[in-house]
């Protein structure tokens, strides 16, 4: 995940991180008038939960707005002055998704505390809901069932981050061996070139010697 801040007061200072886990959690101090952005990289299709809450005590003189934007910055969950609050959503195109924080009042010297959970993937599914909806028992054998379909599901979590970043992979080679095809044909012509104004230049001298009679 990756942090960053925007200009929204004017001693407004911006502070970025990224999570490269599926799953985190922290707890990061928020200055008045500052604000912090955690981002992370996204297929489409995967799963998202975070919350969060202001940890300072009495939390109801802390307030907290937050937003979430898409890899194009688009601005799609927002909370205004709350003590604590949560969010999901379904990646709907690969890329970079941010979370922004920030004090909904401006107080010199004031810091808040806010403790942050962003899941991903897997780690953001709900087992127990898992459970209920299949109606599985926490008994031995159905303690196994569910552990099976965690085990699936981090299976197939794997197999698509692994396709995931083979496309980044086949994508980067790709570029590279058409920048390097490029830069091949660039020499071979400035080669050629050179060469052409070595030759033109001999010419010249050659021409300038003999009507000097020098040759």
């Amino acid at each position: 995940m990756s942090s960053s801040s925007v200009l929204l007061l004017p001693l407004l200072v911006l502070a970025t991180f990224s999570f490269s886990p599926p799953s985190q959690a922290l707890v990061f101090h928020l200055p008045s008038g500052r604000v912090k952005c955690f981002s992370e990289d996204l297929r489409t299709g995967v799963v998202s939960l975070a919350s969060f809450r202001v940890a300072d005590d009495p939390p109801s003189a802390h307030n907290v707005s937050a937003s979430v934007m898409d890899p194009n910055g688009e601005t799609f969950r927002r909370a205004d002055g709350v003590e604590k609050g949560e969010f999901s959503f379904v990646a709907e195109e690969i890329g970079k998704y941010t979370t922004c924080f920030w004090s909904s009042h401006f107080q010199l010297e004031a810091v808040l505390t806010v403790d942050f959970d962003w899941k991903s993937g897997v780690a953001a599914k709900v087992w127990n809901s898992v459970a209920k909806k299949g109606k599985i028992d926490f008994a031995t054998v159905q303690e196994m069932e569910l552990e099976l379909k965690r085990m699936e599901d981090s299976i197939n979590s794997i197999h698509e981050e692994m396709v995931f970043l083979r496309d980044r992979e086949e994508e980067a080679r790709s570029f590279n061996e058409t920048t390097t095809a490029r830069m091949g044909s660039l020499s071979i012509l400035s080669f050629i070139v050179c060469i052409g104004v070595a030759g033109v230049q001999l010419w010249n001298l050659k021409t300038f010697f003999k009507r000097q009679k020098i040759l």
